[in-house]
Order: C-alpha cells, then sequence, then structure tokens
C-alpha cells in the first residue's frame, strides 16, 4: 500500500512539473504573429493575379510553312511560328525530341506561314532598305503586294505586366500582349516609309503621281477602309 502512494505522490510530482515547464512565452508569440510591429509571421498568398491574356505568337499553334535563307537553302512542309514580340521564326524539330530553335534572323529572306483556315501569310526581311528607323529594317515584314513598290505590314506585339499591388496601381490582374500594327510603303529605290492606311497620307507618300492616283481613288471610289483599298491604289502607283 505503501508503494501505491509513494507511485502516485510521484506520478502527480511529474504531472505538476510538466504543467510548470510549459513555455511561458507561448501565448504572447501567438499574440504578436499579426502584430504590425513586428511583422506578420503568417505566409499569406495573393491570389488575384488572372494570368495572361493574348499571346506573343501571330497564330498560337504551329503551322505548316516554308523558309527561304539567303544562301539559296529552302525548306518545305516544317512546322513554324513567328514570335511577334520578339520578331523571331521559330521552329519545331519533331525528330530531335520536339524541342524548338530560333533561327538566325540575318539569314532569313523570306518565310510562309499557313493558317489552318487557309489562309498563307507571307514575310520577307528588307535589310537594305532606306529607313529612318535602323531597328525596323531587322524585323520582318508581312507582304501585302510586291511589284516594283511594296506595300507592307509590320506585325508585332507589345508587353504590359499586371499592375495591382500597391496604392497606385491601376488594378490590372494579368499581364497582356497586345497588336502593335504599321504599315510601310517600300519604293523602288528601296525608301521605306511608314504610312497610314488613309488616302491622305498614301497620296503623300506617292507625291510624286499624287494628281493621278488622287483622280484614280476617286474614280474606284477607294474608302481606304480596307487594306485591300491601300493594295489597289500602289498597284496603280506602279502602273503608271
Amino acid at each position: 500500500m505503501k508503494r501505491i502512494l509513494v507511485g502516485l505522490l510521484i506520478l502527480t510530482s511529474t504531472v505538476s512539473q510538466a504543467q510548470t515547464n510549459v513555455d511561458p512565452t507561448a501565448d504572447l508569440r501567438l499574440n504578436n504573429l499579426n502584430n504590425p510591429s513586428t511583422g506578420s509571421l503568417i505566409l499569406r498568398v495573393d491570389t488575384r493575379y488572372e494570368g495572361q491574356h493574348g499571346s506573343p505568337y501571330l497564330l498560337p499553334d504551329w503551322s505548316n510553312g516554308q523558309v527561304s535563307l539567303r544562301d539559296g537553302r529552302q525548306y518545305k512542309d516544317v512546322p513554324l511560328k513567328f514570335d511577334a514580340y520578339r520578331q523571331a521564326l521559330v521552329l519545331l524539330r519533331p525528330k530531335s525530341g520536339n524541342d524548338s530553335i530560333i533561327i538566325d534572323r540575318q539569314t532569313v529572306t523570306r518565310f510562309l506561314l499557313m493558317g489552318k483556315d487557309g489562309q498563307s501569310y507571307l514575310f520577307g526581311r528588307y535589310p537594305t532598305a532606306k529607313a529612318s528607323d535602323e531597328t525596323i529594317k531587322d524585323g520582318y515584314f508581312l507582304i501585302l503586294y510586291a511589284g516594283k513598290s511594296s506595300l507592307l505590314k509590320r506585325v508585332a506585339k507589345t508587353f504590359k505586366p499586371a499592375d495591382y499591388k500597391g496604392g497606385y496601381s491601376s488594378n490590372v490582374r494579368y499581364d497582356s500582349y497586345n497588336d502593335a500594327i504599321s504599315y510601310y510603303l517600300l519604293k523602288p529605290d528601296q525608301t521605306l516609309t511608314k504610312v497610314k492606311l488613309s488616302k491622305k497620307a498614301l497620296l503623300e507618300a506617292m507625291s510624286d503621281q499624287e494628281d493621278a492616283l488622287k483622280t484614280f481613288a476617286d474614280q474606284q471610289k477607294l474608302t481606304f477602309k480596307t487594306e485591300d483599298d491601300a493594295i489597289t491604289l500602289v498597284k496603280q502607283y506602279d502602273n503608271l
């Protein structure tokens, strides 16, 4: 009986000691988790970001295409993508584990993409053109018309990052790629001039035949609301 009483006394003493050994700062630390003066100790995940809108590519999927290089080599029926943001032509290599490479822009003269809807996109480079902006010549141009003169469309993209953090943010919760389209007239003397698709701008760019072209535009009732009207006028310019 005495042994049982002694055991109970020892057990009671152990429990009491364990209770007195509880970390006395535990409550204090829990209370300070969100104290502004000490900083939050809880990791919060910001779920406001909504991802990416748009794409850097002209066409979202791989397109069957053709590439012509400066050394005369041509590649047909190859999977291609045009990265309009980086002005880069990307080639898929199925026989190499489906990896992709960027074709050196300086080696390319033209390339053709075929969309799934059957529409074709022919791009060219004009590194010897005379332009006020040298960086423009280093990219690619979609060829709308090519004769003695050419009407070209520069297909580019701009990137805008999300802006939703901070007191002065615009609360835009997604990154976005947006079209940046411009048009150029390439004359036979290799002068590359940026133009708008308007009657006034095109006539000014072809001022050496302005009167004849104005008469033609009026007769044909060209409104220049589409690229086709601009193409028609440039074709007429070549015929004069």
